[in-house]
């Protein structure tokens, strides 16, 4: 269960993100990470029995987690904190390219989700090729009632290309997915819903619905 200090801390990060804030309540930090990783523990004990390459890469929570300081070398923000912790549970590896689990964590933001954000060209066009391949079975896969159930917007991208990616048919029966740079879902979890006390199973239970999607990403690695 996670506590409500977390998202409490977080809720006072946003407001005051600079150093001499963040160095003056270091305790308040060191226990909302403490927290936050005792919960990624839970998950990825959970996580393994629901996905035996879970269980054989022997995660660690704290390699799961992303580091809080944000790289401003290129950004306009120079905010130094994020503010939010986020996790990703990767059933190759912590540094593989596969599809994978996530958590977000964030005060009126949080949600979980699993797939492939935003790969690399090659990967992202083993990926594509994979859908085309398997149209079929993939469009089984993402309409699911479950599924759609648990994940109401279905499989998401951060952007498509306005037409078909090199090297692929502009005519291809697959051509609406062919034009995302990215597959993944997302099911967002009020404050009340991720401090409760049987979010973990629950969580686990909408891994499972993604779960499959994941596995057929995954083949084409």
């Amino acid at each position: 269960m996670l506590q409500d200090k977390t998202l409490a801390f977080l809720t006072k990060l946003k407001k005051n993100n600079t150093t001499e804030w963040f160095k003056d309540n270091q305790a308040d930090y060191k226990r909302s990470r403490a927290d936050f990783e005792n919960f990624v523990s839970q998950i990825i004990k959970g996580l393994s029995s629901l996905d035996n390459n879970i269980e054989k890469q022997d995660l660690q929570a704290k390699k799961c987690i992303k580091r809080i300081n944000r790289d401003i070398r290129f950004s306009n923000d120079k905010s130094p904190y994020k503010t939010n912790y986020f996790a990703n549970f990767n059933p190759n590896g912590r540094k593989s390219e596969h599809a994978s689990y996530y958590l977000h964590l964030e005060p009126n933001n949080s949600f979980i989700g699993g797939g492939v954000y935003m790969p690399q060209t090659p990967t992202l066009n083993k990926f594509r090729k994979e859908i085309e391949h398997d149209l079929d079975e993939w469009e089984l896969l993402i309409n699911q009632k479950s599924f759609k159930e648990t994940y109401p917007n279905g499989i998401e991208s951060p952007s498509k290309l306005k037409t078909a990616p090199k090297g692929f048919d502009k005519e291809s029966p697959a051509i609406a997915y062919l034009r995302m740079k990215g597959f993944y879902t997302m099911r967002k979890l009020t404050d009340k819903e991720i401090t409760s006390e049987n979010i973990v199973p629950e969580i686990i239970e909408y891994f499972g619905e993604v779960k499959p999607v994941i596995g057929f990403l995954n083949r084409a690695l």
